[in-house]
């Protein structure tokens, strides 16, 4: 048995222990735990690790679960010790933000001091911009990640310039301008290339998000060529976050692909790998995809359960967008389960919600659910015009994969109103968006 001044000298490290991670890692230490000990049926040995590595932060259920594990109040693990220094707490708020957390995040990003080169107030302007776009305050998010830009070029370091560059791609995929997205993370990757940076990981960053952008063109393939490229980079970094990313936007576009099968096996790895994070935001999001899923495959039972939780996580973690999001999948499902009254209310609350925050694709989406909702209740007429409204918002977003199925459901809606000629114009505009795809970017093989 340890004397009674050993177990003092242990609390007093613990108590001034600089971060949350290192106060846990004493702790565990100091009983002879392992890491499989502490999670052991609360969490993953995986999560445990990234939390005393202060790579993610726990919620508060689960630090009451390893506090009562570990023999200490929780309020030791919190208790004031010496103030951190920037570094520490540049970690924090980086960690913070892996989980979405963006409201703490940005906070926490303020609350850094300002660092004495350039490259370090790059970061810290980088990552107080991201919070704010989490939180779709677009303007502030753009000032900051602009600001990030001009020091990332000041410190001369490529690889914090392409972050930087990364962000506000980003950012501008966020706001729906996906050729201006696209622009921004060919030029940054371009770049990295010239360079000889290909193996780094923020590389692997913008061709994944490269990747993104034109699932979202409607060019699914060409995405999936971009994610295996970024899987070279990102396996090889080991980062569950991105990782989990990466599978994520795999499996949609497999989804997209209709290669049902491996979307599922590429969004389970995803949640899993979220569930290690406690990112509640991200798990609502893929159980949205995996609702998705099941509803293309017209398993509605399934579809059904996956979207009712993916509704209740967007609630729980604030997430107006996939909120937004869901209520249109809703809509959509109660449509083809013959609730027309329930497909209108969902379509409706998603288009009200969707114009809240601004977000047209959504508001685009919605207007296609109302039609399938209206198409349910026999309102023929109604549900084409709603159709060919969603049509033009998504030629303006420049979303080529949306006009297709859209473009495809009006020239099912008209035949079933058996006006061929309506119905084959609908169908060959389908068909001609369906063309050859659009060239690779230079430099850029396959």
């Amino acid at each position: 048995m340890r004397s009674r001044r050993t177990r003092r000298r242990s609390a007093v490290a613990v108590r001034g222990a600089a971060t949350l991670g290192q106060r846990i890692r004493a702790v565990r230490q100091s009983r002879g735990m392992t890491q499989r000990d502490l999670a052991s049926g609360a969490c993953s040995i995986s999560f445990v690790s990234m939390v005393e590595h202060d790579l993610v932060r726990p919620s508060l259920a689960t630090m009451r679960i390893l506090a009562e594990r570990l023999g200490r109040p929780l309020s030791q693990f919190f208790d004031e010790g010496p103030v951190p220094g920037p570094h520490l707490r540049m970690q924090h708020a980086e960690a913070l933000l892996r989980q979405h957390r963006f409201a703490e995040a940005l906070d926490a990003f303020i609350a850094v001091s300002t660092p004495r080169n350039a490259a370090d107030h790059a970061r810290r302007e980088l990552g107080a911009g991201q919070a704010l776009a989490g939180l779709r305050r677009f303007e502030e998010a753009q000032a900051h990640l602009r600001t990030a830009v001009a020091r990332a070029a000041v410190s001369g370091d490529p690889e914090m310039i392409a972050a930087a560059a990364n962000a506000l791609g980003f950012l501008a995929f966020r706001k729906r301008r996906f050729s201006e997205a696209q622009e921004i993370f060919q030029g940054a990757f371009q770049r990295l290339r010239s360079s000889g940076l290909q193996h780094t990981e923020v590389y692997g960053k913008l061709l994944a998000n490269l990747g993104r952008v034109f699932v979202e063109l409607g060019l699914p393939a060409q995405a999936l060529e971009y994610f295996r490229e970024a899987s070279e980079t990102l396996v090889a970094a080991g980062d569950p976050f991105h990782l989990g990313l990466l599978y994520f936007n795999v499996g949609v576009a497999w989804e997209r692909q209709q290669s049902f099968d491996r979307a599922r096996e590429s969004l389970q790895k995803a949640a899993e790998l979220f569930a290690i994070h406690e990112n509640v935001r991200l798990l609502g999001m893929v159980k949205r995809s995996l609702g998705m899923l099941h509803l293309e495959r017209g398993e509605l039972a399934a579809a059904r359960a996956d979207l009712e939780t993916s509704l209740r996580l967007a609630g729980q973690s604030g997430d107006d967008e996939g909120t937004a999001q869901t209520l249109v999948e809703l809509a959509r499902l109660r449509a083809r389960d013959g609730d027309a009254a329930g497909a209108q209310r969902a379509a409706e609350d998603a288009a009200t919600l969707a114009a809240r925050i601004h977000d047209e694709a959504e508001v685009a989406r919605a207007k296609a659910a109302l039609a399938d909702a209206l198409g349910a209740a026999g309102k023929w007429d109604d549900a084409a015009v709603r159709y060919q409204e969603a049509v033009v918002a998504f030629q303006a977003l420049g979303m080529t994969g949306e006009v297709v199925r859209v473009c495809r459901d009006l020239g099912f809606l008209w035949m079933r109103l058996e006006k061929p000629e309506q119905a084959a114009h609908w169908f060959a505009q389908a068909f001609a968006l369906q063309g050859p795809p659009t060239a690779w970017p230079a430099g850029h093989t396959p």
